[in-house]
């Protein structure tokens, strides 16, 4: 293919896409209880097809209570739902768009706090790891009343105007969990050999297709790895997708990974590999003639046009990246690729603020799943605008700031922006950090913000600028407490060690601190071959981290057999040994070199200062209070838009 094959139309059953990059399936959590479209919903997928995406693939719609994962995901079970799908259908037509509905039943994998332990449900009664359920087997008559619930899900779909419908033979979802010999030990006509435990699915595919009508394109997702042991391997997929073709589908979509075993190969946080399923996408798409869209990190457009080039693929299927950006398309298309806001896979803005019951968002991206309510809208009188600090939360004020037509300067008193963020992306498995400072650092100077390196603002030099407004984001300063007898230690702040500034040259390190920069300096250090323990006062180790990042970087560590002392709290150093309480006791610890990491504290003094001075003043960030780069760039959005 040319290099500009993204942007050929592309053949879909009956339906024309204009080119080849689908949205895949994300969870959103914008729905009532009921499972009832939103604002939100409708806002969030017409921006995506403001940004050109060749298909949207709806939330996956639960088509039976039993089956919901979310307390606010959207619903396809009942006739009730259809007046609000029928509105989102035509809001994404109204703008050209196409719209896919992605219909589905959790199994096993649904929340239990949604369904009463009695209607969990799934092939057999195999325990699922992630929310601890052992599902009751389904009977010959609740699977064929599934199976109808497939099928009158698919008529709403064509009732409420979606262009095709996708179904998920993957994801340990209540399909896969009949394909799975790992979960399938029935010795019914749905168990045993491969024709069995496909006749569940082949069902659901001729009663969806029965009710679909022939017009409307199905698409089916397969795993080409389930990364669980006695899963499905890529020749399963394989001998799947033979079946599938016999029934008439329309294309593959291949994933991996399983929401109860291997969650990291469904959701690829970061520490996950990149675009590795290509050369599996590839096999299958060798083995059918069936169009095949493969996902899974392809977060740049260099590595889906190579995708394309080679024939691993006729589809890119792309989830999260759109949460980020949703113009990667259009930007993609007019040759601006360089003004793209990658994803970095850090999951802390989708996955960990929809796990808090906030829904879908982004923490780069403030408008993600606000599409509705938060607009930057031109100033009718530009103003003098200063920015104090150039880390995250003062780079996205200045922006924002300049984007609506003031006159911004900002201040840095470092010769390099990003502030602590630009630490963070020297952690291991971080390094697409990067990425955003690159972003933000070309998107003020677009925007036309004097930048101004190098320089330590004073209160008299802010007064003596006298600007309309100042926006203040000093950050934070790293802690450092004075434990008795540290001077006779090496010791060295975390931020110190991630900056460059201090260096570790012992075998053995102890860093105190469990949270998150404490543990990602542990895997930094572990991953150099040192032999390192952690100290936590708290009763657990990352806990202001999300679920999913946390069981990344604890697997690493314990590959790496860091050492972990929680109810510990470190008392004293003597000039070969660290001195600790836990439960009432002393301990000892031989180390040889101490990282610090006990959080930061906000650098208000220039706030502070200011106070009486009269200027209009806004503190964003860490100088506010320390927390998440999440808060951070959100404050830092509001304030441009305030100002």
């Amino acid at each position: 293919m040319s290099v500009d094959s993204m942007f050929k139309p592309f053949k879909l059953g009956n339906l024309t896409l204009p080119n080849r990059i689908v949205m895949t399936a994300v969870k959103l959590g914008y729905a009532t209880e009921k499972g009832e479209v939103t604002d939100r919903h409708v806002g969030f997928y017409i921006r995506r097809v403001q940004g050109r995406v060749g298909l949207i693939t709806s939330e996956p719609m639960y088509v039976m209570r039993n089956g919901r994962e979310l307390p606010t995901q959207l619903g396809i079970y009942t006739d009730e739902l259809l007046p609000g799908l029928r509105r989102l259908t035509k809001s994404v037509h109204a703008l050209g768009g196409l719209i896919m509905a992605h219909i589905n039943h959790a199994g096993r994998a649904a929340n239990p706090q949604l369904v009463p332990p009695g209607e969990l449900v799934s092939a057999s009664a195999v325990h699922c790891p992630a929310n601890q359920v052992v599902p009751r087997p389904l009977n010959g008559d609740e699977i064929a009343e599934v199976v109808a619930a497939f099928g009158a899900a698919a008529r709403r779909a064509r009732q409420a105007g979606f262009d095709a419908i996708e179904i998920p033979f993957s994801h340990g979802y209540l399909i896969h969990q009949f394909l799975s010999p790992h979960t399938n030990l029935r010795d019914d006509q749905y168990g045993g050999v491969f024709e069995n435990r496909f006749r569940f699915g082949r069902e659901v595919i001729e009663t969806v297709r029965q009710q679909a009508g022939g017009e409307i394109p199905i698409l089916v997702r397969i795993n080409a790895l389930d990364y669980v042991e006695g899963g499905l391997t890529i020749e399963d997929a394989v001998q799947i997708v033979h079946q599938l073709e016999q029934l008439g589908v329309n294309a593959i979509s291949v994933s991996s990974g399983t929401m109860c075993e291997s969650v990291p190969y469904c959701l690829y946080p970061s520490g996950t590999p990149k675009a590795h399923l290509l050369p599996m996408a590839a096999r299958i798409r060798k083995s059918t003639s069936l169009p095949v869209m493969v996902a899974g990190r392809i977060r740049t457009p260099a590595v889906a046009r190579e995708a394309l080039a080679a024939g691993q693929t006729d589809l890119i299927g792309l989830a999260r990246p759109f949460l980020a950006d949703p113009d990667w398309v259009r930007k993609t298309e007019i040759g601006d690729e360089d003004a793209i806001l990658l994803c970095a896979a850090c999951h802390q803005g989708c996955l960990a603020q929809l796990r808090k019951g906030l829904g879908t968002s982004c923490i780069f991206n403030p408008q993600t799943g606000h599409e509705a309510e938060l607009h930057i809208i031109p100033t009718v009188k530009p103003r003098r605008v200063i920015v104090v600090g150039g880390g995250p939360a003062g780079l996205e004020a200045a922006y924002i700031a300049a984007q609506r037509g003031h006159q911004v300067s900002l201040y840095e008193q470092e010769d390099w922006l990003g502030g602590q963020f630009h630490l963070a992306s020297r952690a291991p498995y971080k390094e697409e950090f990067l990425d955003v400072i690159r972003y933000l650092s070309l998107m003020v100077d677009r925007a036309g913000v004097d930048i101004h390196l190098g320089v330590q603002i004073t209160p008299q030099m802010l007064t003596d600028m006298h600007p309309d407004a100042v926006i203040i984001a000093t950050g934070g300063i790293p802690l450092n407490i004075p434990f008795p007898g540290l001077d006779e230690v090496r010791w060295i702040l975390a931020s110190d060690l991630l900056e460059g500034v201090g260096r570790v040259e012992t075998p053995t390190v102890l860093v105190i601190g469990g949270g998150l920069v404490g543990l990602e300096v542990a895997d930094l250090l572990a991953s150099q071959g040192r032999q390192v323990a952690v100290v936590e006062m708290l009763s657990e180790v990352g806990a202001d981290m999300d679920l999913l990042a946390k069981s990344m970087l604890l697997g690493r560590l314990r590959k790496h057999n860091v050492s972990f002392y929680t109810n510990t709290r470190v008392t004293k150093f003597s000039s070969n040994a660290v001195f600790a309480q836990q439960d009432n006791h002393e301990i000892q610890f031989p180390i040889e070199t101490v990282i610090i990491a006990v959080g930061v504290r906000p650098n208000r003094e220039l706030a502070d200062s200011l106070e009486s001075s009269g200027l209009e003043m806004y503190t964003v960030g860490d100088a506010v209070q320390p927390r998440k780069v999440l808060e951070a760039i959100w404050e830092g959005f509001e304030a441009g838009l305030k100002v």
